[in-house]
């Protein structure tokens, strides 16, 4: 792999992208600025990204062969969203520098291993407990009590993938909402606001952040940012 610290990627060059909704608009947008050409790989075709992007490659995130044809026309890859599977990245990372790397990945699309990642290094998580069977779940709610909500593990956003359970007895509905699906069973937290901070880490190790932004969701959906936070 091109290591990239020896070659940063310069305007002019081009930049991939994985995913091709919004988010990948944005990053396009944003990049052409800049002065970057842009590709982005999807299995959707005519998508927000791709009626914008130099390039739109339509196809699968399983297919080697496309993968390495995306590899060969960037100079590097990012991510639009997390819920591209593993194994495109890591196709790609053998062949062109690709940044967060498919262990980062890995941890960031499932709720379970994400907590358990944070609480092993010291992060505070509100209480939780895995959960794959009848079995679990019983267990799970017996230890997390209620109120709380059953997540998903993987594949939910906006809200979706998750049931309040506010009574012990709701708890088989819950489970059978989610199709009965390997998820998280976690304390429901009383909290004054929610608080976001985006930082950044070069590949030097130099490190900046953003404003402290204070979320306000509709529905389950982020609907406004505020940035300053009123903290």
């Amino acid at each position: 792999m091109r290591n990239i610290a020896e070659s940063p990627i310069l305007p002019g060059q081009t930049l991939g992208v994985l995913g091709s909704g919004q988010l990948g608009r944005m990053f396009a947008m944003a990049a052409k600025t800049m002065g970057y050409r842009v590709v982005t790989y999807s299995p959707e075709k005519n998508t927000p990204a791709g009626q914008i992007c130099d390039v739109e490659i339509c196809a699968s995130y399983e297919d080697h062969e496309a993968l390495e044809s995306f590899a060969r026309q960037v100079d590097g890859v990012t991510l639009e969203f997390e819920n591209i599977p593993v194994v495109a990245l890591e196709t790609l990372e053998a062949l062109v520098p690709i940044y967060p790397q498919s262990h980062v990945l890995y941890i960031a699309q499932h709720r379970g291993r994400e907590k358990a990642y944070l609480q092993a290094h010291g992060f505070p998580v509100a209480p939780f407990c895995m959960v794959s069977s009848q079995a679990d779940l019983m267990a799970a709610v017996e230890f997390i009590g209620t109120p709380a909500i059953l997540k998903t593990a993987g594949f939910g956003y906006d809200g979706k993938g998750q049931v309040a359970v506010n009574q012990a007895s709701e708890i088989q509905e819950a489970w059978a909402q989610i199709g009965d699906q390997p998820a998280i069973l976690e304390q429901r937290i009383d909290f004054e606001k929610e608080l976001s901070v985006i930082g950044v880490r070069s590949i030097h190790g130099e490190f900046v952040h953003y404003a402290v932004a204070e979320n306000q969701h509709h529905r389950h959906i982020l609907d406004v940012s505020m940035i300053p936070a009123g903290i």
